[in-house]
This record gives C-alpha cells, sequence and structure tokens, in this order.
C-alpha cells in the first residue's frame, strides 16, 4: 500500500514544462520520507547464519515454483512473493576487496595452521561507493583500487598490512610506501644521470645515428602519431620534455618528486559559463546544478581561428544539408540548423557523402533514418540534374562506385519499420526518375503512347563465345552490380524482400506507393519481369491489396495501402502487359486484370476512389489499350460501349478524355485486324512454369462495325478542338493543352487509314467523303493562322536537336541508364541551377501535336491527291517550318541518342521529309539536307523511320539532281554515281540486315499490329544508330573483314560493288553536299580512304576507282591546312599503326600508282608529326623506290613538302642516304629528290649550333659525292620554283619534264657557306 501511494503519473507526450515541473515537485514530495530501497553491502554487518533446513525448505518452494508445481502453504505461514525472496537471496553487491598488494615482506613463520588473509586499510574500506549505474547524477569516473591506494599514498596515508607474527598474537608490520617510491625515484634518478653522461660523451653524429636506429624499431605511423600528438588528448601517456642543454638533443623522461612518473592525463576542456548555454538555466530543475564542460563545450561558438586553421582549400567536399542543397561553405549557418556535428570539420556546417555513409551504418535507428533521408534527397536532386552547375563529378556515379547499392540492401534487412521506410525512400530515389514518368505520361495521348521503353545497360552486351558464357554465368552479384544494377538486384533476393516488406510489414500508403514504383522501373526488360513474375506471392499481393475487386471508400486522409486500389499497382500490372503477350495472358487468366479493369472504368461513383479517381481511370484505360493491341479484352469493349460513349460525352477530366480515346483508336486497329484475317479467331497459349500445363485464351474477333460508329461522337469533338485551338492557342499557348487535340486528330488518321481496306462498306453519319471535305477547309485555315505560326515558333524554341550548346541531361550511370526526360537549355544563369531543369511538358504536345497533322495530311493525300497535294506544299513551304528545318539541317550535334524524348522530334522530321518525297515541292534542297543530316541523329528507338528515311529519302535520285549544277552535270564521276543510286541505296540499307528481328519488331509496335506484335517494350539504345562519318562504313565494314580474314581464303564477291557503291556516294556528298560531311575531320576522311587500299584484291587499280579515289583526294586537298593525322580518328587506335601497314601494302602492290604515292605523301607533309617522316625516310625507305611522283602530279602544293624546314638529325641523315645511295634520284623520284635536297641543304648550312657533328658529317659526305650533279644540288641549292602546268595525276608515267630547270643554285656560294665548306676540305 505504501508503494501505491508513492506512485506518480509519468509524463505524456505534449505536456510543457510547467507540467514537468510540477511532477518533479509531487515527487519530491512524497519522496521526502524513508526511501522507497535501501542497498545492504555483504560484509558490513554480522555474517548470515548457516542456512537452515528450514531455509533449505523454502528454497525447494521455490524451486518447486520455477518448474511449474504449486506448494500447498503451511498454516500461520504469510504470503511471500517468491521473486523477491529470490532476488534477495541471489543478488549480491559487488565488493571492492581487490587483489594483494605484492611489496609485502616475507612472513615470519606461523603457528597456525593457515595464516591470515591480509586486510585492506580502513581508509580504503570506508570509501563511498560508486554510485549505481543507473543514476542520473553526474558520476564521477571510476577509479581501481591501485589508483585509490596511490592517492592515499600522495596524502601521505599509511598502508598498513596486518600478518601473524611468530607467536600466537599477532603483530603488525607497518610497510612504509613513502620509502618505496623515493626508491625508485633514486634508482631514476641514477639510470637518467648514467644515461646524460653517456649522451654528453657522444658527437653530434653519433646521436643522430642512434635516434635513427631507435625511429627504426618503431613503426613510422606510431611514430607519427607520438609526434602530432596534442596536448590534453586524453590519452595514458608519458610525457617528454627536450633538456636544457644545447649539446644533448636528445629528449629525456623529467623527474617529478610530487607526481608518480606515469600519470593519466585528462582532457583539457575549455570552462564554460552558464551565459555561454543557448538556454538559461533554471534552479527548479532537478539534477541541473552542475555542468558537464566535457559535453557542453559544443554548444560553445568556433573561434575563427579554428575555421580558418586549415586555410582556403583548392577542391572542398560537397557538404549538403537534411533537404539535399549544397552548403555553401563561405555563408555562415547557425548552429540551429543542426547540421553541425562532431566530425573531422566540426567548424563546417553539413554533411559529406562519406559521413552519410558512416551514420548509415550507425547503430542508432535515429541516425539511420536521418542519413537515409538525406542520401535519398541528394539523389533525387542529383538524378534531376540540380548538381550539374555546382559540383565537378557526378553523384549518382560516385555513389554507384562506392556500393551505395549494398548499403541500401543492407538496409532495407533492418527490423525497425522507420529504418525500412527510409531505405525504400533511398531506393526510389536511386532507381526512380519522377521526370521520366511524368513525361512518358505525356506520350500516352500520341500513337506511340503504348510503349515502353527498355532500359539496357549500355556496357551489356551478350556473350558470343562459350568462354565468355561460362565467365557470364560465373560471375558473382558485385561484378554483375558494376555492369548492370538491375540484373545484380535480382541476385540479391530484392523482390523476395520487397514482397516481404508488402505482406508482412505492411507500410504506409507512401512506402507502398514507392515499392510498386520501383517494380515499374524494373520491369523495363522481358527478362526482369519473367523473374518477377516468377517471384512466390509476389503477384498475389499487388493484386489482392492493391488492386481489390471490393473495398471500402477510401478516406482523404487515409495512410493505409493495403485494401485500397493504388494508381502505382495499375501502372505496374499495364508495365508488365508491356513486357509480352504472355504475360498479358497469364494476368487476364490467373489474376482476373480483365474483370479489375472492368470494376475500376464501369464505377460511376468517384467518390469511391477518393483523389486517386482521376489517375486510376486513366491507368485503367492505359491498360486496357496495352491489352488490346494484342487483340486481348475486345469482349468487354461490346459490353460497356454504352457506358463508355455516355462518359465520352459527359466527363469533364481532360486526361479521363484522352485515354478513352486512346482506347478507342486502339479497338480500330483490332477491329481491322480481325476483318484482315476473315474473323479468325485467335487463341494465343502460354506455359506455366510451376505445373506445366498449357492455358488457352481466347480473343474473340471484334467486328469493323462495332467500331465504325464511334467516328460520329469523336469527329465532332475533334472539330470543336481545332476550332478551339485556332482561337485560344494564341494567347494562352504557354497554358494550352494540346493533348485532346492530340488524340483526337489520331483517331480521325486512324479511321481513315482502317476504313478505306474493308471490304464492305458501313453507312455512318460522318463518311470519309465529308472528312476530307472538312480537312481542306480545316488545313486551309490552320496554315494561315498566328495559331499555327506560334506553334512552329515554340516548337523550334523548345527543340532538343537544335540546342547547339547542349542540354543540361539527369544524371545517370551506364550500369543504371535513364530516359533523360526534356531539360531546359544549358545557357542559363548559373544562379538558376537550383531551379528545375525541366521544361514545361507543353514541350512534347508540340511535336505530337505537329506529328499527328503531317500524319493526317499523308492519310488524306491518297484520298484526294489533287486537293491535298497544294496544302502539303504550303505546310513544306510555311516560313517557320523552313527555318526549322534549315536550322537542324545546319546542326551537327548528335550526342542526343541518350535522351529518349529526342526521338520523338526524329520521328516528326522523318513524317516531313516523306511527306516531302509524296509531292512535287520546290523545296527537295532543303529537305534532302535534313534528311541527310537526320541518319546519324536517329536513335533505337527509330529504327523503322531509319528504315523508311533509307529507302525512301535519301537516296532518291530527284532529290540528288535538285542539288546538280551546270558544272557537276559535265561531270563523267558525277552522272555516273548519280546513275548508280539504287545499288548504293541496297549498300546501306543491308546496314541494317543484323538488326532485321529488332526493325520488324520496331514496325510492327509503331504500325500497331496485332497479329504480329509480342511485346510493347522499345529498346532504346545509348548510342546512335549509326555513326556521323555513316557514309564509309561500307569501307571500314570491308577493312575489318579482310584484317580477320586468313590468307587462304578467299573475300566476297561483291566486295568490288560495296566499295564503289561507298565511294560513289562520299564523292557525291563531296561534290554536291559538301555542308553534310563538314563535321567529319579531313584528316578522317583521308584515313577511312586509306582502308581501301588495304583490300587484298588491289581494287584501287581499277580506272574507275582510281577516278573516285582521285575526286576524294582533290575534294581534301582543298582543305590541306585542316589535316592533322595527330589527331584521333574515331575507330582508330593509332593513325601510326594505320600508315605503317599502308606503307608496307604500297612497297607490296602498289607498282607506282600515282593515286597510291599522293596518299603515301599526305602524312610526310611538313605540318603533321615527326614520326610520319622518321617513318618512311628511315624504317620504310624501300617505299621512297615506287614514288614516282613529279611536282606537276601533286594535288596538293609542292611547298607543303618544303617548309618548314626540317630539323631532326634523324630524318636528315635518312634523307641524305637515300641520296648518296642512289635510292632515289631526280628523274625517277622528282618530288622526293627535291624534298631531299632541300632539307639536306638547309641543314647543312645552318649555324644554330645543334647537331654539329652531323651536320659536319654530312658536309664531309656531301663534298665527297661522285655523283656530280648531285653534289652540285647538295652544295650549290638555293631555293625551288615550280615552272609548267600541272598534268593528269592518273598518268603513271614520269611527265618531270626539265626539273633542273626549276631547282634554283648558287652560281657562287656565299662567304659563311664556303668557310663552313673549306673546313672539312
Amino acid at each position: 500500500m505504501e508503494s501505491n501511494q508513492m506512485f506518480v503519473r509519468r509524463p505524456k507526450i505534449g505536456e510543457a514544462d510547467d507540467d514537468l515541473l510540477a511532477f518533479q515537485e509531487e515527487f519530491l514530495k512524497q519522496a521526502s520520507g524513508a526511501p522507497s530501497a535501501k542497498v545492504s553491502r555483504v560484509g558490513d554487518g554480522p555474517q548470515p547464519a548457516p542456512v537452515t533446513p528450514e531455509v533449505s525448505s523454502q528454497t525447494d518452494e521455490v524451486k518447486d515454483k520455477l518448474m511449474g508445481v504449486t506448494p500447498q502453504p503451511e498454516q500461520g505461514d504469510q504470503p511471500m512473493d517468491v521473486s523477491t525472496q529470490v532476488m534477495q537471496s541471489q543478488v549480491v553487491e559487488k565488493s571492492n576487496v581487490s587483489a594483494f598488494l605484492r611489496s609485502v615482506s616475507p612472513p615470519s613463520k606461523f603457528t597456525q595452521g593457515f595464516p591470515v588473509a591480509p586486510r585492506l586499510p580502513p581508509e580504503l574500506l570506508s570509501a563511498p561507493a560508486d554510485p549505481l549505474p543507473d543514476s542520473k547524477a553526474a558520476r564521477p569516473k571510476k577509479r581501481s583500487l591501485f589508483m585509490q591506494q596511490m592517492m592515499l599514498k600522495n596524502k601521505g596515508v599509511k598502508t598498513v598490512i596486518n600478518t601473524p607474527s611468530a607467536s600466537t598474537s599477532l603483530s603488525t608490520i607497518e610497510h612504509q610506501t613513502v620509502s618505496t617510491t623515493n626508491e625508485l625515484q633514486q634508482m631514476m634518478v641514477e639510470i637518467s644521470k648514467e644515461n646524460e653522461e653517456k649522451i654528453s660523451n657522444m658527437s653530434h653524429e653519433e646521436i643522430i645515428e642512434q635516434q635513427k636506429k631507435l625511429a627504426a624499431m618503431f613503426d613510422t605511423s606510431l611514430l607519427e602519431k607520438l609526434k602530432n600528438r596534442k596536448k590534453g588528448s586524453g590519452i595514458s601517456s608519458v610525457s617528454f620534455e627536450p633538456t636544457t642543454d644545447s649539446n644533448n638533443p636528445a629528449p629525456v623522461i623529467t623527474e617529478n618528486s610530487e607526481k608518480p612518473v606515469a600519470t593519466i592525463q585528462k582532457d583539457i576542456v575549455d570552462p564554460i559559463s552558464s551565459s555561454d548555454l543557448p538556454f538559461k538555466l533554471d534552479d527548479k530543475w532537478l539534477h541541473m546544478d552542475q555542468l558537464e564542460h566535457e559535453k557542453l563545450r559544443w554548444l560553445k561558438p568556433l573561434d575563427e581561428h579554428k575555421k580558418n586553421k586549415k586555410g582556403i582549400k583548392e577542391k572542398l567536399s560537397a557538404r549538403f544539408d537534411f533537404t539535399g542543397e549544397v552548403v555553401n561553405p563561405e555563408e555562415p549557418v547557425g548552429a540551429a540548423s543542426g547540421l553541425h556535428h562532431h566530425g573531422d570539420e566540426p567548424e563546417a556546417a553539413g554533411y559529406t557523402l562519406e559521413e552519410l555513409y558512416i551514420l548509415v551504418r550507425s547503430l542508432n535507428a535515429a541516425q539511420k533514418v536521418l542519413a537515409l533521408a538525406t542520401l535519398s534527397n541528394v539523389l533525387r536532386k542529383a538524378k534531376s540534374g540540380h548538381y550539374l552547375y555546382l559540383l565537378n563529378n557526378s553523384i549518382v556515379n560516385s555513389l554507384l562506385q562506392a556500393d551505395i547499392v549494398l548499403l541500401l540492401r543492407y538496409a532495407l534487412d533492418e527490423k525497425s519499420e522507420l529504418v525500412v521506410a527510409a531505405a525504400v525512400n533511398a531506393w526510389h530515389s536511386l532507381l526512380c526518375q519522377q521526370q521520366d514518368t511524368k513525361s512518358l505520361e505525356l506520350l500516352s495521348c500520341s500513337m506511340t503512347g503504348h510503349l515502353v521503353p527498355e532500359l539496357v545497360a549500355v556496357d551489356v552486351s551478350p556473350p558470343t563465345t562459350e568462354e565468355e558464357i561460362i565467365e557470364r554465368e560465373e560471375e558473382q552479384y558485385l561484378e554483375v552490380l558494376k555492369r548492370d544494377v538491375i540484373s545484380g538486384l535480382l541476385l540479391m533476393d530484392f523482390l523476395p524482400r520487397l514482397r516481404y516488406i508488402l505482406e508482412v510489414i505492411r507500410p504506409q500508403l507512401v512506402v507502398c506507393s514507392q515499392i510498386l514504383d520501383i517494380l515499374c522501373r524494373m520491369m523495363t526488360s522481358s527478362e526482369t519481369s519473367y523473374k518477377l513474375s516468377r517471384t512466390p506471392r509476389l503477384l498475389n499481393v499487388v493484386f489482392e491489396e492493391f488492386l481489390p475487386m471490393s473495398f471500402t471508400p477510401v478516406a482523404e486522409n487515409d495512410e493505409c495501402g493495403h485494401g485500397k486500389p493504388l494508381v502505382e499497382a495499375m501502372r505496374f500490372a499495364r508495365c508488365l502487359c508491356a513486357s509480352g503477350r504472355t504475360m498479358a495472358v497469364d494476368l487476364i487468366a490467373r489474376h482476373g486484370l480483365m474483370e479489375r479493369i472492368v470494376r475500376y472504368v464501369s464505377s460511376t461513383d468517384p467518390s469511391e476512389f477518393g483523389i486517386v479517381y482521376s489517375k486510376l481511370m486513366v491507368e485503367s484505360l492505359l491498360t486496357w489499350r496495352t491489352l488490346v493491341l494484342y487483340g486481348l479484352g475486345c469482349e468487354h469493349y461490346i459490353i460497356l460501349r454504352p457506358s463508355l460513349i455516355t462518359r465520352l460525352q459527359v466527363e469533364t477530366d481532360t486526361s479521363i478524355i484522352v485515354s478513352l480515346v486512346c482506347l478507342l483508336t486502339s479497338l480500330l486497329g483490332a477491329a481491322d485486324a480481325t476483318a484482315s484475317t476473315d474473323k479468325r479467331k485467335k487463341t494465343v497459349h502460354f506455359s506455366d512454369s510451376t505445373t506445366g500445363e498449357s492455358a488457352e485464351a481466347p480473343s474473340p474477333a471484334l467486328d469493323w462495325t462495332q467500331v465504325s460508329g464511334l467516328i460520329d461522337s469523336v469527329y465532332s469533338m475533334a472539330m470543336k478542338s481545332v476550332q478551339n485551338f485556332l482561337e485560344s492557342y494564341s494567347e494562352h499557348h504557354s497554358t494550352y493543352d494540346l493533348s485532346i487535340l492530340i488524340s483526337l486528330l489520331d483517331f480521325v488518321h486512324s479511321y481513315l487509314t482502317h476504313a478505306r481496306l474493308q471490304p464492305v462498306h458501313v453507312e455512318c453519319f460522318v463518311t470519309p467523303q465529308a472528312i476530307l471535305s472538312d480537312m481542306v477547309k480545316i488545313f486551309r485555315q490552320l496554315l494561315t493562322s498566328t495559331a499555327f505560326s506560334k506553334l512552329l515558333i515554340n516548337i523550334r524554341q523548345s527543340s532538343i536537336l537544335l540546342n547547339e550548346s547542349g542540354y543540361l541531361t539527369s544524371e545517370s550511370s551506364n550500369s543504371l541508364p535513364s530516359l533523360h526526360s526534356l531539360p531546359k537549355p544549358a545557357n542559363i544563369d548559373k544562379a538558376e541551377a537550383g531551379e528545375s531543369t525541366q521544361l514545361k511538358p507543353q514541350a512534347i504536345h508540340l511535336l505530337l501535336s505537329l506529328q499527328t497533322l503531317i500524319r493526317l495530311l499523308r492519310s488524306t493525300l491518297s484520298l484526294s491527291p489533287t486537293e491535298i497535294q497544294p496544302l502539303c506544299v504550303d505546310l513544306i513551304g510555311h516560313n517557320e517550318v523552313m527555318t526549322y528545318m534549315r536550322r537542324v539541317s545546319q546542326t551537327q550535334q548528335t550526342n542526343n541518342s541518350t535522351n529518349y524524348f529526342a526521338s520523338v522530334e526524329c520521328s516528326l522530321l522523318v513524317d516531313l521529309c516523306q511527306l516531302g518525297v509524296a509531292v512535287p515541292t520546290p523545296h527537295l534542297k532543303e529537305l534532302h539536307r535534313l534528311s541527310l543530316s537526320l541518319v546519324p541523329k536517329c536513335t533505337g528507338a527509330n529504327l523503322s523511320e531509319l528504315h523508311d528515311l533509307l529507302s525512301r529519302v535519301v537516296f532518291s535520285p530527284i532529290m540528288f539532281r535538285s542539288h546538280l549544277t551546270e558544272s557537276s552535270r559535265s561531270d563523267h564521276v558525277t552522272q555516273e554515281c548519280v546513275m548508280s543510286l539504287p545499288s548504293i541505296s541496297n549498300t546501306y540499307i543491308s546496314l541494317l540486315l543484323p538488326l532485321g528481328e529488332q526493325l520488324q519488331h520496331s514496325r510492327n509496335i509503331l504500325s500497331r499490329n496485332t497479329e504480329k506484335t509480342s511485346k510493347m517494350l522499345l529498346r532504346h539504345s545509348h548510342t546512335d544508330m549509326l555513326p556521323l562519318d555513316w557514309p564509309y562504313l561500307p569501307i571500314m565494314h570491308l577493312y575489318q573483314t579482310s584484317s580477320d580474314r586468313s590468307v587462304d581464303s578467299q573475300p566476297p564477291p561483291d566486295t568490288c560493288q560495296l566499295l564503289k557503291n561507298s565511294l560513289q556516294l562520299v564523292n557525291l556528298l563531296e561534290t554536291l553536299l559538301p555542308d553534310v560531311t563538314k563535321a567529319i575531320s579531313v584528316h578522317a576522311k583521308v584515313a577511312r580512304v586509306m582502308c581501301s587500299f588495304l583490300l587484298d584484291d588491289g581494287l584501287f587499280h581499277e580506272p574507275d576507282m582510281q577516278r573516285l579515289l582521285t575526286s576524294l583526294l582533290l575534294s581534301c586537298c582543298c582543305h590541306i591546312d585542316r589535316i592533322d593525322f595527330s589527331q584521333p580518328v574515331p575507330g582508330l587506335q593509332a593513325f601510326a599503326d594505320l600508315y605503317m601497314a599502308f606503307l608496307d601494302h604500297f612497297e607490296a602492290t602498289s607498282f607506282g600508282s600515282s593515286v597510291f604515292s599522293q596518299y603515301v605523301l599526305l602524312p610526310m607533309m611538313q605540318q603533321q608529326s615527326v614520326e610520319y617522316r622518321k617513318l618512311v625516310w628511315t624504317e620504310h625507305a624501300l617505299t621512297l623506290r615506287s614514288v614516282f611522283l613529279s611536282p606537276n602530279q601533286l594535288m596538293f602544293p609542292m611547298e607543303k613538302l618544303l617548309y618548314p624546314e626540317e630539323v631532326n638529325a634523324a630524318i636528315i641523315t635518312g634523307m641524305s642516304a637515300n641520296l648518296l645511295s642512289g635510292l632515289i634520284t631526280l628523274t625517277r623520284n622528282p618530288v622526293l629528290y627535291v624534298a631531299a635536297v632541300h632539307h639536306v641543304n638547309r641543314f647543312m648550312f645552318t649555324t644554330d649550333g645543334r647537331d654539329a657533328d652531323v651536320k659536319l658529317s654530312l658536309l664531309k659526305s656531301a663534298h665527297l659525292c661522285t655523283v656530280e650533279s648531285l653534289k652540285n644540288h647538295l652544295i650549290f641549292y638555293k631555293e625551288y620554283k615550280m615552272s609548267g602546268s600541272s598534268v593528269d595525276v592518273n598518268d603513271d608515267t614520269n611527265s618531270s619534264g626539265d626539273i633542273n630547270a626549276d631547282i634554283v643554285c648558287y652560281t657562287k656560294l656565299p662567304i659563311q657557306r664556303c668557310n663552313l665548306l673549306k673546313s672539312v676540305t
């Protein structure tokens, strides 16, 4: 009862300080009496009596109680608390008795059997006990008994040890500890004097040598630690001080007679007063009367000298606040922000990535949550491009290299639900990207909105050999993570853990949504989707918990995500369906996906779904559209047709209308596919990997008559939308929503395309003829409207391809790619770096709206060419369209391949080019330049568009003839190239043959072919489909094939034709369209053409080949000053290796070919690197014999081989040796002869003081030369002046003429040269 009266209610959340003080006063009043607990030490009082049988019986009762036996209490016994009895009998306080003292004199003889145990002095026994561990008061540091003894010795207290004497009575032996201490100190003084004497007798060099020996005996890190140790570090150490003797540099131990030799130093803590605290102390606060300086020193402001102690660093480690913002080190941050911590730099606010890593591994759950939340914010901002102007390195790549995947995976296995939620948030920031998801939602209104981009790691390539397959199978998850994060997660039981979190932990709504988003991101691969579908119970949990058939109405602030439909779950189902037809059939048959869609779509009560009604309806309709494009779920349309038409007419939500129209558009294609197959029922088979059974999912046919009537309702909405665009877009273009216009016009385009293919015409209120008549009127009004001009201006301003300075793209990694959603231009001010880097959502809709208009024109062109052709010509010739085309064709930027949404713009421009080919337009030149510039810009998502571009536009003879001039018409080579365009087209289209399966898949899904579509995943490669120098690809392919082919094997039979076609196209581009290839460096062009000489068949000897090679050389020589072979060439490791092989091939197969010789001389020009000239004049000197060119045959100036003059002694020595040996002569090798004489002569008579021995040797050799003409040229040469006209370069005969007349010689040597010559004679 007394304990109940002492009970005080504990404080609760929300109570103020006054309430806490009231509780404190109440507790103190009730505790004013006797304490509630009393500590009784064993040994303080009398010893307990021996255990009696009565006590033993009580112990037995306790044992019986613990074993579950209930004994009957005896009469008269009071009820006893068993737990209290056990505690009282077993809990014994630890004694303070320590080990015996060792410095005790030997005991005398004992008369008793055993000696009496020694006792500690009463001063130690009476010392106050240490406070209990759970005491809230400030506890002094616990001292050992030895330390307590040492403290008593310093105070002069004698330690008395009682031992038995020789007699029966006890005698007391007093042991003076002070005398022992004096003896030790005296011994130390003697040792110190002895050391000082030895050191004084040593020289300085000997002392240094001994110090080095001592330093070698210890670890260097330990020595550095001792040297850099600060005072007051709190670590037990021995203090060292230097001696006063200047001749004794060695440190000695200082003596101290008052203190022990080895002392324990406490931390030197700056005192802190109550005024330094950020709060005011109150006398009423319990146990706050004593300040703990060691803990409160962190509350003091930092001194300025401490802040600036390290000085200004060139590169600072980025520090982040809790929201992920970069903390500016130059701006002061208040201590109240909570960003200062006990790190290596306590004066710096914020956390580095290393410090966050440490906190994530903390055992404290709060620190884990804080670090994970901060990392999540940093990742989210990094992936949105927030740090591109602020930091030098990529945050995402840095974190992935630091194994953040492992760190987050370990955090996902924590027991704390808060830590798991924070880990899921961090995973969501790492894997998902909000901008990509929103941008894909904007694409859903177009005809390609059903596609899901397949993201594959950049460096992942399927193994080709058996060894590579074995190595790939033996890879551990750490190795897999380096090349592909998603594949590595599949090996780390990532999916089962997510299922466990959803099923067992059952987190809040936000965590469930993030997990579903993560699953959607992982569905960007067919392999991943298959493994996910085979994860035990994962799909069951998702469909039963987050896509339920029956559920209670969703409350507005409901934080529970289970048992209610989630938008992310339906998006996850749509991504699963997009991964393959078999997966879609499985979801319908086993998980009732179609029934769940019908349940949500047919609902007429929006309040049933709460705030997610609109988004859930949109996702349900889009998932249904994906199923319809497989030919699945069409039978439900027949049942829900009335409600869908009604909803289309009365719905006010734009997003729901757009999704519904997209569904109806896909139904048109499904009905057309049914009619084309004579209404056959198609059956899709799939097999269950768990049971091995096969199942069938029948897809009933959808008749065209059941969907043709939709045009009546949709067409009227389309006309209203067009009129609204013409009236409102000019004024509200920045906020105008174009999605409904795009979807409605796409439906009209699809209807016109499929209606003309139907064998039986179905009578509708709106006929194709009426549509055509209205389209003519609308397009005429549209092309002259200000709204259309404003639309084109906005397209040009928001274009990805037109921004020559590049774009700010979101951060990603090769092992974790992203779509790189549309960013804002990079020419923004750096002060705006903290803002969002994404453009307005309207940017994608601008491109899609123009593309839909172009496709609508193409679909109506076949119905009435005479009325539509003028409209097409007006559209192409529109001033803004022409400006847009010219800007794109002039832009050589091709680094947008990583941006998935650049493919939308490429697709638009390809449609524009195809429209220009179909109509007689006077703007063929601009269209052709545009088509040629689009070839290297097309990405993997534009594979089918690239094939159409090459087959219909790029190699169109009409396009090339539009560039012919009077001079080019008379050129026989150009005319022959134009006539060969069909063959050239086949050569370059064959480059896409290895991608035949991928090409067919791309064409099927873009044309919405329900029969042949196997999946809706569109592969998004992070490289361009064709490189910038794509015209040279056949040459490089033949060169690679020739290098890999064995000596005995025969070359392909079409090698000559392939090489000829490639050279013809390059010649056409260099002659007619030089601006198209200006982005390719001149030395890269020369290197590519040089590869054609290295083919084994000697095809360069053919007359046609020689004319093409000569024409290409002439075009390259027009930019001779831009040639620099020291620059890297794409595809070549080193040009020197290619040139070495080129010289070997020239020596073996050239037979003095003049064209071959011209290409040999290009790297020998004086402006090029010296290594190429040294390679010819020294290592490949025999090559010089076959260069029969005369100066008149050169296609570049002779001065390029003469100036600047050669200064390399090795090359000059090689030139002189080749001249004196007769390897090159004036009559056989005029060009090389003149170049060698020129450089040797100038080098010999140069008086710059360098290479004097070489010059003297050259003068002697020239003076002793037996060939008189060569001797005169070497000594009396002055300069070379070419006279006469040029000759045909293809003429292999030596037409040098009288070259002696071009070599100008001195009639009398200058005095300086005479003196040099006399010195060697």
